[in-house]
């Protein structure tokens, strides 16, 4: 199977973001399913007035489905993802972006041919969901501590800055800090900004102007070679376990 069209993904990635199947679609367009699978999978090309159909049910420009569309800030436009795809199934697959590939990622990640130099697989676990968009990113720094630096980040991707905060942990993207992995408090409803949160306290929170932010993933599990540190209840536990220990050696 070729590479799948730009447009190819485009629609699809549409279709899953409003949670239709390809039946749902084709239904509100007056398609065949067969004929909406073939545009998505790149093996035919939908006509203008497809297309424009398409971009109405969707509520985005033609270009941007066409060609995709610059980066620009979450509340003021559709967010376009290139995602990379098993081209045997045409199944989404979950892209590796390292800690040596985060100043790279702000530029490359609406190119389609930047994201499949990246490392990507796939997750069989009945507890990933596989009908959302998946990414992993690595994270240095001490910021988000008992999570080790140098631990890779599953990240979900969110459509819309309205359903981000709670004090849920998240990889947020901007131009010009780049990647960062934060808890949010969301204060916009109030006219005010996101809050930046640290797991760790030595790091204060602080605001980041919902303009500045071009992807957000929900954070939901993290891969590390190394195990966090004991604590609370588990290190008074080891400690206890010392203490006798060296009471028997002492007894003795």
């Amino acid at each position: 199977m070729g590479r799948i069209s730009t447009v190819g993904k485009q629609i699809r990635h549409y279709r899953k973001a409003q949670g239709w199947t390809q039946a749902q679609l084709a239904e509100k367009l007056g398609l065949k399913r067969s004929a909406l699978g073939a545009y998505e999978e790149g093996r035919s090309e939908p006509r203008l007035e497809t297309l424009v159909a398409m971009a109405q049910r969707f509520e985005v420009s033609i270009d941007t489905l066409v060609i995709g569309g610059a980066a620009q800030p979450m509340e003021n436009a559709p967010r376009v993802l290139a995602i990379p795809v098993d081209r045997d199934s045409d199944a989404e697959r979950i892209a590796v972006v390292p800690h040596k590939a985060a100043a790279g990622y702000t530029q490359g990640f609406a190119d389609p041919e930047w994201m499949e130099g990246l490392e990507h697989f796939s997750l069989p676990f009945p507890e990933i969901p596989q009908y959302r968009t998946l990414r992993m990113f690595q994270i240095e720094g001490d910021s988000m501590l008992p999570v080790p630096s140098g631990s890779y980040i599953l990240g979900s991707f969110v459509e819309s800055l309205e359903g981000v905060g709670g004090g849920r942990p998240y990889i947020v993207v901007t131009q010009e800090d780049g990647m960062v992995f934060k808890r949010i408090e969301n204060q916009m409803d109030e006219g005010g900004e996101l809050m930046m949160i640290s797991n760790n306290p030595l790091y204060e929170p602080y605001p980041l102007a919902p303009g500045k932010v071009v992807e957000v993933w929900r954070a939901i599990g993290y891969f590390s070679t190394e195990w966090p540190e004991a604590g609370g209840a588990v290190q008074h536990a080891i400690n206890a376990l010392r203490d006798e220990v060296r009471a028997m050696k002492s007894a003795h």
